[in-house]
């Protein structure tokens, strides 16, 4: 007789979202969770949580130096901000990125201020998810 878990394993998949989700604060929750669902495409064998938070470690060490699939290009980016926009301003506004003025981070146009913007809240959001959801 086969085991349930050996013979349906395909079937037992459980997303990061199922996870997490009891662990993850009220504040910027819609961005997490779509950061999650990023994550679960991003990370070679999320199931195991280790690859998860190493994975976070290193995008928030280098971001210029790892990808998150659904983050990739600046149409990706923008329709994330679109998604998530609320959350991602908010952010922005928490952290002052507002207060700097476009020169300082090299933006030239109002397409890169969105972007910018966007990856500087996605790297924020995951700072926080680093501490949510793997420092006890």
């Amino acid at each position: 007789m086969d085991k349930f878990t050996e013979k349906y394993k395909e079937f037992m998949f459980e997303s990061l979202n199922d996870k997490f989700k009891n662990k993850i604060t009220d504040k910027y929750k819609s961005l997490k969770l779509g950061l999650l669902l990023m994550l679960d495409d991003s990370v070679d064998n999320s199931d195991e949580l280790v690859n998860v938070q190493n994975f976070i470690n290193d995008y928030v060490e280098n971001p210029e130096g790892n990808t998150i699939v659904g983050l990739v290009d600046d149409a990706e980016i923008f329709n994330v901000y679109l998604k998530y926009q609320s959350n991602v301003d908010e952010i922005c506004a928490d952290k002052d990125y507002f207060g700097k003025v476009p020169k300082e981070n090299n933006i030239v146009s109002l397409y890169n201020v969105v972007t910018h913007g966007t990856k500087y809240a996605v790297l924020e959001c995951l700072k926080l998810l680093q501490n949510e959801l793997f420092k006890e």
